[in-house]
């Protein structure tokens, strides 16, 4: 789970850290994004397993999803284990209806947790890197009477803001159009000709260095800013030219990378893939399930329809006037001066 925070009231976002550490997670309120997500994970897949755990996939330390389970329960304070845990229980649920709703009569047979590379060709039999299949959790159904079995590949985001849509791609600074690398070599010359002392040195003494100069750091912010912006002008330029001159496909294959709206391999052999957000607002928590390689198709196939336009450090992307989905510009961190630039994609 990617912790995503907004900068200078606009769509510019930045990613200090995966795991974001919390201050004390043993205080109500002080679990960390990482830890939420994976208690998300886990206990969504026990609740949708009839509450045993999921099969076992053992992680990087080499424990069971009920081994995590239990070394995340015991570092965080019980109201906030006890708030997760209920919200993966509504979001089984949903994920449950879901699935009853659109292949009527099966029944759950197998519940796998699939977060490390490798784990969904285990279940599915189809070979896919994480970037092809990004399920957390794999719900495996049977047939009421042939007995064929069908797998759902189910993607778990869960946020504590009130939109469902949240950034659904990571992208690299190849994303950012044909000249955002030019661009992007310009601002860190002009960054290191006006600070020097950065000119050597790695990232984590490049943020000790701004963080000990707050005038650098109002300066590179001021920068980064600026770069945000020139970058997603001149890639919406380039993709509404593309579109203007009859180059559809390049613009669409680039939407597809933004919406991450491809079919996975398992896909592509009649098996499902479900993106499932639980999420908050004045009404309590929700949950939307969608299905990336197909909600949008209506659209992509219309592209005459479709343009590009650029706000600031972000492109967003138009059907017949409507906004249905943006790419923010972004740096890797915000502290390090001289941060590696990246994007990311989203829903609206």
């Amino acid at each position: 789970m990617k912790s995503f925070k907004t900068f200078l009231n606009e769509e510019i976002y930045f990613e200090d850290n995966l795991t974001e550490a919390a201050d004390d997670a043993s205080k109500e309120g002080g679990v960390s994004n990482n830890t939420k997500g994976v208690l998300h994970e886990i206990l969504t897949g026990k609740h949708l397993n009839d509450g045993k755990h999921m099969e076992k996939h053992v992680n990087e330390h080499n424990e069971t999803p009920e081994q995590t389970h239990k070394r995340l329960k015991d570092s965080i304070h019980p109201a906030d284990y006890k708030r997760i845990d209920a919200n993966a229980k509504s979001a089984a649920e949903h994920i449950k209806k879901h699935i009853e709703s659109t292949h009527p009569g099966h029944a759950i047979h197998a519940v796998t947790h699939t977060s490390k590379p490798g784990d969904t060709e285990k279940v599915t039999g189809h070979k896919a890197s994480q970037k092809e299949d990004s399920s957390d959790v794999y719900v495996s159904t049977k047939h009421p009477k042939t007995g064929k079995v069908t797998h759902h590949g189910v993607s778990l985001k869960v946020s504590d803001n009130s939109s469902k849509n949240i950034p659904s791609s990571s992208l690299g600074m190849e994303s950012g159009g044909s000249k955002a690398r030019e661009h992007y070599k310009a601002h860190q010359e002009g960054i290191l000709a006006a600070h020097p002392q950065l000119k050597g040195k790695n990232k984590e003494q490049r943020k000790e260095i701004a963080k000990a100069d707050p005038k650098m750091h109002a300066d590179v912010k001021q920068r980064n800013k600026a770069l945000l912006h020139k970058v997603a002008h001149s890639h919406a330029a380039e993709l509404q030219h593309h579109l203007d001159s009859g180059n559809h496909e390049h613009v669409i294959k680039h939407i597809r990378e933004v919406l991450h709206a491809h079919k996975t391999p398992a896909q592509e052999k009649g098996h499902t893939f479900i993106k499932h957000t639980t999420y908050k607002t004045a009404k309590g928590v929700q949950h939307h399930a969608s299905s990336p390689s197909e909600d949008h198709e209506h659209i992509l196939k219309d592209h005459k329809n479709i343009a590009v336009k650029s706000s600031g450090g972000s492109v967003h992307f138009y059907h017949n006037g409507k906004k249905f989905a943006s790419q923010a510009h972004k740096f890797d961190s915000q502290s390090d001066p001289l941060s590696s630039l990246k994007s990311a994609g989203k829903a609206v």
